[in-house]
């Protein structure tokens, strides 16, 4: 009778030990696509970090060779887009008149464009 405890408790003991072995069996063995595509997340955010750290280079070198500090290149590349609101608003504006203009006349947009010498493409 105590040889079957024995063997009872051995097996009991083998029984959890498994179980232990083969979670960590299948944790490095595991090619699941989940963890396929954990890997590729991973390896993009490396190349994107990479690549961020390249253009952050290339951008304080091209401010140092410009003598400017962030903050100063921060403000002209708005004084730039404020510029380029305006121009937009101001080319809205014409493009308007040149319709209302054409629809006055009976003509096309086109037409007035050209009986007035300006680029259709401007």
């Amino acid at each position: 009778m105590d040889g079957d405890n024995g063997s009872q408790a051995k097996v009991a003991v083998e029984t959890t030990a498994e179980p232990a072995d083969a979670v960590s069996e299948a944790a490095v063995f595991d090619d699941s696509p989940e963890r396929e595509h954990r890997a590729k997340l991973a390896a993009a955010i490396a190349a994107l970090e990479g690549d961020l750290e390249t253009q952050t280079k290339a951008r304080d070198a091209l401010l140092a060779k410009c003598s400017l500090t962030m903050e100063q290149a921060r403000q002209l590349a708005d004084a730039h887009i404020d510029r380029l609101h305006r121009y937009n608003d101001m080319k809205d504006a014409g493009q308007m008149l040149f319709g209302k203009l054409a629809e006055l006349k009976g003509k096309t947009v086109k037409e007035v464009y050209l009986e007035y010498n300006v680029d259709i493409n401007d």
